[in-house]
This record gives C-alpha cells, sequence and structure tokens, in this order.
C-alpha cells in the first residue's frame, strides 16, 4: 500500500526537519503509544496499541532512520510484530521552500506491508484503517510544528 501528500507549516524547514529526526517528537504523533525507548541515534523502539476490525491489541515497533539529508529529507523504516502480524513501513520526508517565501512545504510518502492475522481481514479493511491512521498522525505532525 502507498500514501503520500504534502503540507504546508509557517515553519522554517530546519524545524520541520529537526521535529522528525527526534524519536521522541516523531513518536508523540502516533496514536495510542504506550512506551518508546531510545536505542541510539538512528535506531528507538515502541508500543502502540493498534486494530483492525476485529483485530486490536499491543504492537512492538523498532523504527530506523535510514537516510538523512539535512534539512531537506529524511527516510525512516518501521518493522512492527503482535496480534499474529506483522507490519513492515518505510516512509520518506522532504521538506521545502513553500511557495512565496514563508514556511515550509512538507511532502511525505509511507509504503507499508501487512502480513498475517491482519491482513486476512481484506484489504478494503485494511486500506480504511490505514487512511485513518495516516489522516491522525498527518493532522498530528501538523498540529505539533504549527505549536513548536
Amino acid at each position: 500500500m502507498h500514501y503520500d501528500g504534502s503540507f504546508e507549516v509557517s515553519v522554517p524547514k530546519e524545524r520541520v526537519y529537526d521535529f522528525v529526526m527526534d524519536p521522541a517528537k516523531i513518536t508523540s504523533i502516533f496514536p495510542d503509544v504506550q512506551d518508546f525507548k531510545i536505542i541510539d541515534e538512528n535506531n528507538f523502539s515502541l508500543k502502540a496499541k493498534v486494530g483492525v476490525s476485529f483485530i486490536r491489541g499491543m504492537m512492538d515497533v523498532k523504527m530506523s532512520i535510514v537516510e538523512r539529508r539535512p534539512p531537506t529529507f529524511a527516510k525512516m523504516k518501521a518493522k512492527g510484530n503482535g496480534m499474529s502480524s506483522s507490519v513492515e513501513l518505510e516512509n520518506t520526508f522532504t521538506m521545502e521552500d513553500a511557495p512565496g517565501g514563508s514556511g515550509t512545504l512538507v511532502k511525505w510518502g509511507a509504503d507499508a506491508k501487512i502480513g498475517g492475522l491482519m491482513a486476512s481481514v481484506g484489504s478494503r479493511l485494511i486500506d480504511a484503517a490505514a487512511q485513518k491512521y495516516v489522516v491522525e498522525i498527518i493532522g498530528s505532525l501538523k498540529e505539533k510544528l504549527a505549536s513548536s
């Protein structure tokens, strides 16, 4: 599954980049995070409540920053396991000066692979749940950047 989009915020791209590269800040945009740990400057993990249809529970997620080009590009990978399911996610953030020179245009992309029990509920239900999470995560990111 692939998702992408863009939005503008009225903060400089350096602040956007610093936010998405800070494990404590970036994990704050995910819904229902119960715990997170920083392993090193490129790796961190979290536990989150997730659910698709009737399948609900905790997922352990390991995240890695795999590419940095300050202050314009960041790429991360995540692998999650739990509830007899697995999720692999690769996401990117590209930061550009906003048209008109005030603020930052943030372009984002996410590719996800879901396996196991969650994959058995069918692509329509998974896609609907994934889109709900994406809207919530991007909304939270915009809100936190605007107030930073």
